[in-house]
Order: structure tokens, then sequence, then C-alpha cells
């Protein structure tokens, strides 16, 4: 290196260094340096989130069998070039978490339940449940050595119990048998899980003491809307950011402040209160809608912008499937539409989840 300077570095070494990168726009940094190192280091093709779109089953649980992964704007382009082909048998998806789907082989009595990661193919078998609704992950499995799955399981008619199970497992543990509604959004903090149901119940376990507390977010959410006319929420989820769990309320139109995030207080007697609201998220934007939920910062991620909240969420009737919330004007929102291909069939399409794989994909993978 000591002639050429870093314009010298071997190729080898670029390409070993280009795969530790995490953000979109380290990769599209080192391309840029010069002609060397546009030579030895790939250029993004893709760049990260994405959706995970599929056809809604009863009630919006999965697992669902047609799914696509799609770019969130731009015409929703499908991403299947330049990925691996998923385990054969495995053609239902039952979670997106951490860059991997959840695939069983199965909807209702499934024999098979792994995690595939769909740009480098590895596959992790999972011990099988029958039903499965959704499985969550901790932590990507080749990064994170004490990661964890959740799995809700149907219980009774419309109740959903959560189990958990570790690496090495050969069985899944009860994590809460008592159960909730539908649940709606997962995060994983500080060796806690917290969910939230579709009737604002938010259920808060530690994974090792395996201590389980549920607060009711209903009423206290409710109280915010202080109009002449009441607007009721489109969604309440929970997303963890920057070291903290956020509360997100989205609203239909007409409210004056459309999304609205708040510090969530923990009370006694499974109340919860709503702390100071944030109004200024530096540079990270939300995504948030069913599944899990996360937080990305506009400089690591170029495609995003920042201060946002992204809300995937089945919206056929006005044909959006995909709303911006700027939160510097509350009252506004940028709705990007319902792909092409799949206006014919809008009511049974939806995004299902929020997805970001592990890494960009690459122009010459897709060719």
């Amino acid at each position: 290196m000591a002639g050429g300077g870093w314009s010298s570095l071997p190729a080898d070494l670029l390409r070993e260094v280009s795969g530790r990168l995490y953000s979109d726009a380290d990769h599209l940094h080192i391309h840029q340096v010069c002609t060397h190192w546009r030579a030895a280091t790939l250029p993004v093709s893709a760049c990260r989130p994405w959706v995970v779109a599929g056809r809604a089953l009863q009630r919006g649980l999965v697992p669902i069998g047609d799914y696509s992964l799609r770019l969130p704007g731009g015409g929703a382009e499908r991403m299947d070039a330049g990925l691996r082909r998923a385990p054969p048998g495995l053609r239902h998806c039952c979670g997106a978490s951490r860059g991997w789907l959840a695939l069983t082989d199965d909807a209702r009595s499934p024999t098979r339940l792994a995690l595939w990661e769909p740009l480098s193919g590895a596959e992790i078998p999972l011990p099988c449940l029958s039903p499965i609704t959704r499985v969550s992950l901790s932590g990507d499995p080749l990064a994170s050595r004490g990661w964890v799955a959740m799995v809700s399981q149907l219980k009774g008619r419309e109740g959903q119990k959560t189990l958990v199970c570790r690496r090495g497992d050969a069985a899944w543990t009860v994590l809460f048998e008592r159960g909730t509604s539908e649940i709606d959004t997962v995060v994983f903090h500080r060796g806690k899980v917290y969910y939230i149901d579709i009737l604002r119940n938010i259920v808060v376990c530690d994974l090792d003491a395996k201590c389980t507390q549920v607060f009711h977010a209903c009423t206290p959410v409710s109280m915010l809307c202080s109009c002449d006319k009441f607007h009721p929420e489109r969604g309440v989820h929970l997303v963890a950011c920057d070291g903290e769990v956020l509360l997100v309320v989205v609203r239909w139109g007409g409210h004056p402040s459309l999304a609205e995030i708040y510090r969530p207080e923990w009370k006694g007697n499974h109340q919860l209160g709503l702390g100071e609201r944030v109004m200024d998220l530096g540079d990270h934007s939300l995504f948030v809608g069913r599944g899990d939920t996360f937080s990305l910062s506009a400089k690591e991620f170029p495609a995003i912008k920042r201060n946002c909240v992204y809300y995937a969420d089945k919206n056929y009737k006005q044909q959006h499937w995909i709303s911006v919330f700027h939160l510097e004007q509350p009252d506004v929102v940028e709705e990007i539409p319902y792909p092409e291909e799949l206006k014919e069939d809008m009511i049974n399409w939806m995004p299902h989840s929020w997805f970001c794989p592990r890494r960009p994909l690459f122009t010459q993978e897709r060719a």
C-alpha cells in the first residue's frame, strides 16, 4: 500500500471489508471511492427496507401462502431475482424478523418450521408447533449467540398465547399462557419482549425471569383526542428507537396530528401512562404496522427520510398500502399507492410486515 496509498488496497481485502459493512450508506460510499475500489466491490441495486406482501387470511392471521418481498415505493418492485430459493416444501410465511423469514410447510397443520435468510440461503430448523400464527426474533441468529424466538399460537377461537425457544432447544416453553387477543406488533428490548394486541393490551415479559405484566392502553390512548369530533385510531404500536421503547398512535384523516409518538410510563395495577410526546426523532424514522417494528437512521439508509413514521397497513378502500407521516408536518401524510399488479385484488393483498434484510441486494445478484 505504500506506493499507491488507499487506492492500492488488495481487491480481496476490499471485498472482505465491504462484506462486514452494515449500512446501505457504507456500501454506497465504498463503491464510490475510486476506480479500483469500484471494480473490487459490488454496486447496490436495492436499498432497504423492504415489505413482505401477501394474501390476507381471516382476521389477518398468518401463515400466508402467497407472498413476495417488495420495495415499499417506486412501483413496489419484486425482489425475487437475486434471492435464494426457499427450502423445498416450506411454502408458507409465518413471520419476518431481523432479516429472516419464518417458513412452514402448511398453513393449518404444519409439520416443519424453519428460519430462512433469503440472501445467503441459510436455514435454521425450529421445533414445530401446530397451529402457528407468527414467529419473531430477538436478534439475528448469525450475529447474536443469545437470540430467542417467540411464537404466537391460537388459544380458543380468537385468542393467542406465546411461547419461546432458545438456540438449541428441542421444544418451546410457554411464555404467557393466559393469552391475549390477536397480537399486532412485537418488540424485543433489553432482555424483554413487548407486544400489543388489537384490543390495545400490552404484554411485557422478562425473558430471563419469566415475569409477565399486562398493561391496558385503550383508555389513555382514546383520551389523547380532544377534538369536538372523535377520531378513532388507525393503529397503536410499539417500537424500539435509540435505546427506548416508544408508543406510536396513528389516526385516520381529519385529526390535526395523524401520527403521534409517546414515551410510555409503566405504572402499577396494569395501568399505562403516556409521558412526554416525542416530536423529533433526529435522523431516525420508525417502521410500524403488523409484526415486528424497528427504527432506521436516514444517514445509514439513504432510501428513507428522517423524522418520519412509515406505516404499512391494508387500506384498499383508499388504494394506499404505505403511509409516510412527517413529524414536522403533523397534519400531512404521504401516501404510496398499491402496486399496479395487485390493484385488481386489493381486498386480499396487503403489506404483511416490514422487512429489513441483513444487507442490501447487489446488482450482480439480480443479473
